[in-house]
């Protein structure tokens, strides 16, 4: 919370009013103790009046710098007071908390309303710790590995771009959709390893910033509705192909990054102009950046497959994945300073993910010849799906 000089003036003198009684009885001792001072700072509602919470909340993140147990009044102005007490120099911060706000950089807007970079990253305790992008992505590898051996027993080693278990019960199977498992454990499944590589490079880099911030909970729903909706959408669009690779939760991470823009525009744009870090943080260029991460990938693979031929990426994965991460991160991940449309557009965003789910669903159920039954699957096999071979 930001104050004019004149109400910083008013503020100061309202404290030394309010709070040096409370302090004069324990001068002599070297302070309050902290235990009292919370006791009173939390319970007291007299007290704490007209005090923001967020400095006091402040005050106990930093309280006994020197850990004695107490605080002076000295020490309680100098944190309850605005100026350079209110936010962390890069001195004050260790190894650990510098990582941690190069991270949350990427994801928390510098200047927001009630929550800075500098005081998530002072309450920051890794609790619990960013695992669950490290755990799914140790899961693919794991899979990847046991496939590529047994793959090389029968005579069909993995190589560079190709190379796939496609008799695997975790593979979506456009033959065995009723089997609805197939529809997220085709994630552990890829083509060749550049394919693994890419998308391990491409969930860690999205996926860990979001997971500091937002906790692994959240994550893991964008994540796995992610995959879904990516297999969902194949579904409907490449009714004759195989589906293997975790590209449908990459774009959900992708998605996710989109909705943080468009929940928190406002607290991204202040002064965005006014020097180089917020410029490149501010929300339109994150949007460039979003847009040429996904658009490039997803115009090439589109370009090669039905222009060249030479790919045969599952492009619709991307656009569920990408479509499921924004309405489901509006809804899931935190927001910043939550106002009177984006609680709309949370129920908005919600309705429309459930309605496009519900549609994916009943296709796969109801629609007739689905897929149609004179094709056989070939055993070339390029990216993200398996081309088929068309009999008469």
């Amino acid at each position: 919370m930001e104050l004019s000089t004149k109400q910083e003036k008013k503020y100061r003198e309202e404290l030394d009013k309010r709070f040096r009684p409370i302090f004069s009885p324990y001068q002599e001792a070297g302070g309050i103790p902290i235990s009292l001072l919370r006791e009173k700072l939390y319970d007291d509602l007299e007290v704490t009046a007209g005090i923001p919470q967020d400095r006091i909340d402040l005050l106990f993140r930093r309280a006994d710098t020197n850990r004695d147990g107490r605080m002076s009044f000295e020490e309680f102005m100098r944190l309850m007071t605005s100026g350079s007490s209110n936010v962390l120099t890069t001195k004050q911060l260790t190894s650990f908390q510098k990582m941690v706000r190069a991270t949350v950089s990427t994801v928390v807007p510098k200047n927001a309303v009630k929550h800075s970079v500098d005081s998530y990253v002072e309450a920051y305790n890794c609790k619990p710790p960013p695992l669950f992008m490290i755990i799914v992505s140790l899961a693919e590898i794991g899979v990847f590995i046991y496939y590529a051996l047994d793959l090389a027993k029968a005579g069909t080693p993995i190589t560079a771009t190709s190379g796939v278990a496609i008799y695997s019960p975790l593979i979506y199977n456009p033959l065995r959709r009723y089997e609805a498992w197939r529809y997220l454990t085709y994630m552990f499944i890829h083509n060749g390893y550049f394919h693994l590589i890419f998308n391990l490079i491409f969930q860690l880099l999205l996926g860990l910033p979001l997971e500091v911030v937002h906790k692994w909970w959240r994550v893991g729903i964008v994540y796995g509705l992610g995959v879904v909706a990516g297999s969902l959408s194949h579904s409907v669009v490449d009714q004759h192909s195989y589906l293997a690779g975790a590209s449908g939760g990459c774009y959900a991470i992708l998605g996710a990054h989109f909705a943080i823009v468009i929940m928190n525009w406002e607290e991204m744009q202040h002064e965005w102009m006014s020097g180089p870090i917020k410029f490149i943080l501010s929300a339109p260029v994150r949007l460039v950046v979003l847009f040429l991460m996904g658009g490039a990938d997803t115009g090439i693979a589109i370009y090669e497959r039905y222009k060249t031929g030479k790919s045969a990426v599952g492009f619709a994965a991307h656009f569920g994945g990408i479509l499921a991460g924004l309405l489901v991160g509006i809804p899931t991940l935190k927001n910043l300073d939550v106002k009177q449309w984006e609680r709309v557009l949370f129920w908005v965003a919600l309705i429309v993910y459930i309605c496009l789910v519900i549609f994916a669903v009943l296709w796969n159920a109801f629609y007739p010849d689905f897929p149609a039954m004179n094709w056989t699957p070939c055993c070339s096999m390029n990216n993200t799906i398996i081309p088929r071979v068309l009999t008469p």
